[in-house]
């Protein structure tokens, strides 16, 4: 169905034919009836499908059983294993949660140089998507004394998921622990880190560290390349400034929108989202005609304060910042929905695509329901198997059912816009290299898909002398 040719007062009882057709395709899913498509595969679902949502499910922004306030940041000091030949004390182990990122919500010694980190939710119930982070180093001590070998038992509570502790020395770059040097997997109750401690500080986190400071310094670096600055669009609750810059040709009505890490875990998103916007400003020719063509609106760090406290998943308000796209009772949700419907205001702007970027245990894509009337039609299809073609090797795996009586971004996005709203997952263990090279092709593939859409439609134009769809996607006045 052509979206265009839908009233806007009958648009919500076809979205939610849509999702009710989803609900129907998933249980014939799970009962392996048919199959689906490589491009627009319909999964079963991880877990059991939901029965009809109630009102509170469908139209409220869950709310957690439990919460606890933010962690102390602290310096735990350890002096019992550091002495001198007279058995005086002569330095300390340290270890703290005292820069942004970190994650201990305690810490105690166990034995000579074996000590205990105790990481936990901000709120239950939560995603099982733990997050923990702390340096260690030695004080008092000699430089030319040998490094001490240290053991570290990471307690995880309330999630049988255990992230690989990533290790950084002296600020370098993040590597996995060696598997000799780690022990632990689903389900276990403790996983145990052995280290070598010496001059040099010590890292160890659940991923790579990519921070407020590493996303705020990317983002100045891509907009300087247009000559642009980023622009505050709102406050986090703790008064972090929300930023967000624009690329692209300034008149241009067709338009883009790009947002990342309302989860503060997970990196592999931000590591995704930065590569597809480095592709879309570089300085090929596909990029050009598409900056040419369109304007993107980018905002690379929708949650900060969950990001700066180590949260799990939520922001400071025990919100789920993904769920919270209809009651909108958070500030960061607030501040990006009113820039993007600032952005859209223009008169004849359409938004073509909005798109989302997360981290789970896979690389997936979640996408509208098959029978959403939206413009441009069969986008994730096509963008899908134009992914597929391209990698061949690369397992293409989306799915139209995954919460979709939940109101995430997606859901408002092509609710809102009758624009494709789809949320690209990248795996946490997915090795970032990989991700730099799959996520720059995705990004081309979109890229040719959208502009043979706004160039065919421009056709269209010239001989009618009427642009189609004009004004089609704005913000219905419910969503304003």
């Amino acid at each position: 169905m052509d979206v265009r040719r839908v009233p806007r007062r009958l648009r919500a009882p076809v979205f939610d034919a849509a999702r009710g057709l989803a609900r129907v395709l998933a249980l014939v899913a799970s009962l392996g009836i048919g199959s689906a498509s490589v491009g627009q595969a319909v999964e079963t679902p991880t877990t059991p499908a939901a029965s009809a949502p109630s009102d509170e499910r469908a139209k409220g922004t869950p709310r957690p059983r439990e919460t606890f306030p933010v962690q102390e940041r602290r310096t735990w000091r350890f002096e019992e294993d550091l002495r001198d030949a007279s058995g005086a004390r002569v330095g300390a182990v340290l270890i703290d949660n005292e820069f942004s990122g970190a994650r201990v919500n305690a810490c105690e010694r166990l034995g000579p140089f074996e000590y205990k980190i105790v990481t936990s939710p901000e709120n239950l119930p939560i995603n099982p998507s733990p997050w923990y982070a702390f340096r260690l180093h030695r004080d008092g001590v000699d430089a030319s004394v040998a490094p001490h070998e240290v053991v570290v038992r990471i307690v995880v509570t309330s999630s049988k998921s255990r992230p690989w502790p990533r290790v950084s020395v002296d600020g370098g770059p993040f590597e996995r622990a060696p598997r000799d040097r780690y022990e632990g997997g689903e389900g276990a109750k403790e996983c145990v880190l052995r280290l070598s401690l010496g001059e040099k500080p010590v890292v160890v986190a659940a991923n790579t560290l990519i921070g407020i400071g590493e996303i705020e310094g990317w983002t100045d670096g891509i907009a300087a390349q247009f000559g642009a600055k980023p622009r505050e669009i709102g406050r986090s609750r703790a008064g972090r400034g929300i930023r967000a810059f624009e690329f692209g040709a300034a008149d241009a009505r067709d338009l883009v929108v790009v947002i990342g890490r309302q989860h503060p875990p997970e990196v592999s998103g931000t590591v995704g989202f930065m590569r597809f916007i480095e592709t879309l400003a570089a300085d090929s020719k596909l990029a050009r005609d598409f900056r040419a063509r369109f304007r993107v609106l980018c905002v690379p760090l929708v949650n900060p304060d969950g990001v700066h406290e180590g949260n799990w998943r939520s922001t400071l308000g025990h919100v789920d910042a993904n769920r919270d796209w209809h009651e909108f009772t958070e500030p960061e949700t607030r501040a990006v929905r009113d820039a993007i419907r600032a952005f859209a205001a223009a008169s004849g702007a359409r938004v073509r695509l909005l798109l989302d970027f997360h981290a789970t245990n896979k690389d997936i894509f979640y996408v509208p329901p098959d029978a959403t009337p939206l413009e441009p039609p069969h986008f994730a299809r096509d963008w899908l198997a134009a992914i597929t073609a391209r990698f061949p090797e690369y397992a293409v795996e989306s799915s139209a059912t995954n919460n979709v009586d939940e109101w995430t971004f997606k859901r408002w996005a092509f609710e809102t816009f009758g624009a494709p709203g789809i949320t690209y997952e990248l795996g946490t263990s997915t090795p970032h290299e990989r991700i730099g090279v799959i996520v720059p092709g995705a990004a081309e593939e979109a890229m040719r898909i959208l502009l043979a859409f706004v160039e065919g439609n421009a056709e269209s134009e010239s001989a009618s002398g009427v642009r189609p769809g004009a004004d089609a996607n704005a913000p219905s006045p419910a969503a304003r």
